[in-house]
């Protein structure tokens, strides 16, 4: 019998299926950091589905150290909370670097704090939170006095203190539409951040009380966003904001200066730009 002789097409399309399956096999091979690696690029609904390419992929993926939820991508709240359990339950013991998690805590704000104390419990080094959000939500104890947290970003309206505060690895916190519920919530929450370099507060929410102190010697970038989406408030008549802050060297603020800002012992300041946003017109 003669054997059939490929034409030009057939011939070329036979070399692109061999390299794909040579590129396949080739990432494959690739150490189980690296793969992790290129996962980490990856929503957590995609990085799953990879299990079923292979035997070699089948449980790479419970190991892998960024996670990222988020419930606009699964907007159903029985199949969101769902698939969220089924990660963290299948996840084996290894550590994990980033936890993102952004959703509606009304959907089951239990739920939601079992999956910030895991988070936790693996040595989180950075969290972000989306949480919408009617009500206070208590966020876990244990986010508060983590021994782990390096990186923490926090986007929510109403957030309960706990009694004690403790994160002794935190260099970096970014607040944002954050309210602070009295004159006191802001040195609690900086009093528990020992090493604190870089702060960002944006649009957050003072405008019922009447001083604000931001204390903290080893900060060293402070970044204010005070422009609300409404304009000046100036029915409350703004507040105090008492920056004291002896190692800062880059100062930063945008709004529309209804609250008044006092910086106190920054006489290492190198940087400062003040942004004066006119009223918005409608």
């Amino acid at each position: 019998m003669k054997s059939k002789r490929l034409t030009m097409s057939e011939h070329k399309g036979h070399e692109q299926v061999e390299h794909v399956d040579d590129m396949v096999e080739y990432i494959s091979n690739l150490p189980d950091c690296i793969l992790h690696h290129i996962l980490s690029f990856m929503d957590t609904q995609e990085v799953v589905k990879t299990s079923i390419l292979s035997t070699r992929w089948k449980n790479l993926w419970t190991s892998i150290p960024n996670i990222y939820f988020d419930d606009d991508l699964c907007p159903e709240v029985t199949s969101f909370k769902n698939f969220v359990e089924g990660v963290l339950r299948s996840r084996d013991s290894s550590d994990i670097i980033k936890f993102s998690l952004s959703c509606c805590v009304f959907c089951d704000a239990s739920q939601i704090h079992s999956w910030i104390s895991y988070a936790i419990m693996h040595n989180v080094k950075e969290l972000d939170l989306c949480l919408m959000e009617v009500d206070p939500f208590m966020i876990p104890s244990c986010m508060f006095n983590s021994r782990s947290l390096e990186i923490l970003n926090i986007q929510m309206h109403w957030v309960e203190l706990p009694s004690h505060i403790s994160l002794p690895c935190l260099k970096t916190l970014h607040l944002s539409i954050f309210e602070f519920l009295d004159d006191d919530y802001a040195e609690k929450l900086f009093s528990g951040c020992p090493v604190l370099e870089n702060l960002v507060l944006s649009d957050c929410m003072w405008m019922s009380l009447e001083n604000i102190v931001i204390s903290n010697p080893s900060l060293k970038s402070l970044i204010i966003n005070d422009k609300s989406l409404f304009g000046p408030l100036d029915d409350f008549g703004g507040c105090k904001i008492k920056i004291d802050a002896e190692n800062l060297t880059n100062f930063e603020y945008t709004g529309y200066l209804s609250n008044e800002i006092l910086l106190n012992n920054t006489s290492n300041l190198v940087k400062a730009c003040i942004h004066v946003s006119p009223p918005p017109i409608w």
